[in-house]
């Protein structure tokens, strides 16, 4: 995948063009890590990993305004990624951002949210207009304060869900920093709005994509420090949707390491009758830059050659 160069400091430098590394489009990959606020070198580091993973759609959450943040979406929007972000984020504060490579339709609108740096929407065209929604749901300890600032995100977030039309297809990820009554191991510091907020996001005709592939298998996206596992990091899509989930698994490598403290989720889901390349008659699609089409001008060889190579 070589989607830039190495500098000589070791970060990536990307080259400006936004190329797929994948060249199959009938599937749409979409992967949210916890990026932890992180620093200039860890951030360099995460973006070694993305690349090799090569999503189309990266939901960002626990990002900061500090230079690792900056770099990693600089780094995409140079490549010619579409980057939805907050333009500022206070200091002490954590947002998200969503990363895509899919041609967006400019009607997501207004959140409506407290917390807006929190939660972001975008549409995106693939057969049918998605909606993506990014969220990272505030942490809290037991002061009233944080309960209430955490309940009124929650509160405020599922209203948005349900105020979306039952047509709609839509793909919720993020950081949610609550866990179901199903959960092992059991813990008793979740109160019960917090495990009702997952019920709540299915009755507004979401389907969990873990468990719906993966039913009764605990899994954990993120351990404290006794060593203890919670499955705070979700994927949800539409129900009417779920019939082209494909795969969802959580990736440990971040974790394992030192990217982040959390494992990241990776979804797959179909997208028929998607288009390699946009084409002249106006079907949605993946946005074709000069470098696709070079590309697809060139050998097989010597464009199997070229993407062998993975700058390090």
């Amino acid at each position: 995948m070589d989607q830039g160069s190495q500098g000589n400091d070791g970060s990536l430098v990307s080259d400006g063009t936004s190329r797929f590394g994948r060249q199959d489009t009938s599937e749409l990959r979409l992967f949210t890590l916890n990026v932890s606020g992180p620093s200039l070198l860890r951030a360099t580091r995460i973006l070694h990993f993305l690349s090799e993973l090569d999503p189309d759609v990266i939901v960002l959450t626990e990002t900061r305004g500090t230079p690792g943040t900056h770099h990693i979406l600089d780094w995409y929007r140079e490549a010619g990624y579409e980057v939805v972000a907050p333009s500022t984020i206070a200091s002490g504060e954590r947002g998200v951002a969503i990363v895509h490579r899919v041609r967006s339709i400019p009607d997501a609108g207004a959140v409506t949210v407290d917390l807006a740096h929190r939660l972001l929407v975008v549409r995106l065209a693939i057969d049918v207009p998605v909606t993506v929604i990014g969220a990272y749901v505030p942490s809290r300890d037991a002061s009233v304060a944080k309960i209430t600032r955490k309940q009124m995100f929650l509160s405020q977030m599922i209203s948005l869900l349900k105020g979306l039309s039952d047509q709609d297809c839509v793909i919720l990820m993020g950081d949610f920093n609550v866990i179901g009554r199903s959960h092992e191991p059991k813990y008793s510091s979740f109160r019960s709005w917090e495990y009702e907020s997952l019920v709540e996001i299915a009755s507004c005709g979401l389907v969990d994509a873990f468990a719906e592939l993966h039913p009764g298998v605990a899994a954990h996206s993120w351990f404290g420090r006794t060593g203890h596992g919670y499955r705070y990091d979700y994927g949800f899509l539409s129900q009417h949707w779920s019939t082209r989930l494909l795969h969802c698994a959580y990736i440990d490598e971040p974790r394992h390491q030192g990217l982040s403290d959390h494992s990241g989720l990776l979804m797959t889901v179909a997208a028929s009758d998607t288009p390699s390349l946009a084409g002249d008659d106006g079907r949605a699609g993946r946005l074709a830059t000069p470098r696709d089409l070079q590309l697809a001008q060139k050998p097989r060889a010597a464009v199997a050659t070229r993407e062998a190579v993975l700058v390090r």
